[in-house]
Parts: structure tokens; sequence; C-alpha cells
């Protein structure tokens, strides 16, 4: 039994992992799947992977996003934290996010939404299935000692990268039979300029340390030549969504294969729907 071009998605899941702003890849490679009608039908995302993942499950596609995240002043100045527990306030990912999407609730987004954050007290691993978009994708975009911790109860929510930068094993919860894994990192870091810049460098190293066993859980591993690209460069969206493309694309036929491996017989999908009948 074989797939139609509407439905070859919906078994996949894409787990969408931090980058900053390197994060513009991430709709290059949406819009490549979505040209192939491989609309994801589970979607997990940290950090930046997390905005992204947000915004498209309900409903932005990615040139809009992209055009969206021009006007995501994200670390400017006017969000002084004032804390000894960051120099900014993660305050604009959450107002960005409400102005463009509403006050939206991860259980009511049309496509399976999980967003990642870290407990720094804990140093659990915190995933979002419910409640607020905005909130979620605040802890899990707030790179710590950059920002402040994001509270919640006696949680400290951080970023997710901390835990799970890619988060391919929440596909696997969420039930997606099928998982990409969209990898940002490059293992090599630009000179740094800034106090910004440094803390973001410093964290990026010890997360690509433990990338690797996740990407190992994937079905599929989409990774963008992202080399020269900064983490904090927002000057460079048009190309990013450019390298994004291009990587996805040539991942399709191995995606297509995991998903004719693991899609059900004939047999299992009659079944499927004579209980579902059944039980109507």
């Amino acid at each position: 039994m074989k797939l139609n071009k509407e439905s070859q998605g919906q078994s996949l899941g894409v787990a969408l992992g931090g980058g900053a702003f390197r994060g513009a890849a991430h709709l290059g490679v949406l819009k490549a799947l979505e040209e192939e009608g491989l609309r994801p039908g589970f979607l997990a995302g940290t950090s930046a992977g997390a905005m992204v993942a947000a915004f498209y499950a309900f409903g932005k596609n990615p040139e809009e996003i992209r055009r969206l995240a021009k006007n995501l002043n994200w670390m400017k100045f006017t969000n002084l934290a004032l804390s000894k527990m960051g120099l900014l306030s993660n305050s604009e990912i959450g107002r960005f996010v409400e102005e463009h999407l509403g006050s939206v609730r991860l259980e009511d987004s049309p496509i399976p939404l999980a967003v990642v954050a870290t407990d720094i007290r804990s140093g659990e691993r915190v995933v979002f299935k419910q409640g607020p978009v905005a909130h979620a994708v605040m802890a899990s975009t707030c790179i710590p000692g950059l920002f402040a911790p994001v509270q919640e109860g006696s949680r400290m929510l951080v970023d997710g990268m901390l835990v799970e930068n890619i988060p391919v094993s929440v596909l696997k919860e969420m039930g997606a039979p099928v998982t990409v894994a969209v990898n940002l990192s490059n293992g090599q870091y630009r000179q740094p300029q800034t106090l910004a810049e440094v803390l973001v460098n410093a964290f990026s190293v010890a997360i690509d340390q433990t990338t690797q066993r996740q990407l190992a859980e994937a079905d599929v591993e989409i990774h963008p030549q992202l080399d020269g690209y900064g983490l904090l460069d927002d000057s460079n969206l048009v190309k990013l969504y450019a390298e994004g493309y291009r990587a996805a694309a040539l991942k399709i036929d191995p995606i297509r294969e995991q998903m004719s491996r693991k899609e059900p017989s004939s047999w299992e999908f009659l079944e499927k729907r004579f209980r579902k009948w059944l039980n109507t």
C-alpha cells in the first residue's frame, strides 16, 4: 500500500536543534520537505528549533517565518535584566511569539508539538507538550548566563540545549515512526567579539560533545553546511535558508526509504480501520 502525496509526512517526525540565528536554516529544511509532500506529522524543537517548530506548527509558512525573524530584536539592550541570574531578560521572545501567534497553547497545535527546556536547579529535561507556547519557547531559548532563567513554580528554566540539543527521543516518545534530526552545528566557532558571543561559544562547545549521541537515535540526519555563519549573526538569514533547503533536498530519498520500510502493511492498515469502525 502506497501513501499518497498529501499524507506522506504524517508518520514523519522532525527534530529541530538549537543554533541561535542559524535557526533560519530550519526554514529551508521545512520548505524542501513541504515541496516533496513531506510536511511533518510531529515536531519537536530545542532553542532556535523550538521557535521555528512553534511558528510552523501553528500555520506560518517558512518564507513568512523568515520575514518575521528579521524584526526580532532578541538581545536588545532594553531587555537588561538587572539580575544576578543573567544579563538580559528573555521576555522579547515571549512578546514576539504572542504578537504573531497570539496566546496559543501547545496542546492546540495543528501538528503535535513538543518544546524542550532545562531545569537549571535539578538538571532535568523539561518537555513542554501543554501550556502557553510563548512561555515554553521563552524557556527553551533562554541561554544561561546571558538570560535570566524563566520561572515556573519552583523550577528555573533555561535553554534545552543543555539536556537535548536535537530532541529525537522526544519524537519517539510522541509516537513518530520515522525521525529526522536537523543538526545546525558545524564544530567550528567564530572568534568572539562580545561577552554574549563568548557565552554562546562556550555553551556550544560543551553541547556539541553530546549531540552525536542524540543524532545516533535518528533515522535520517540533515546537516546543513554552516561554516562561516556566526551563531549571533542575523545578517545572513537568506543564505542560511538556502543552506537548509540544499541539505534537506539531498536527503529526500533516504527519508522516503525509511518511511517505506516503516509504513504499515495493507493488512495492518485494514485492521486499524476495522478497529476504528468497531469503536464508533
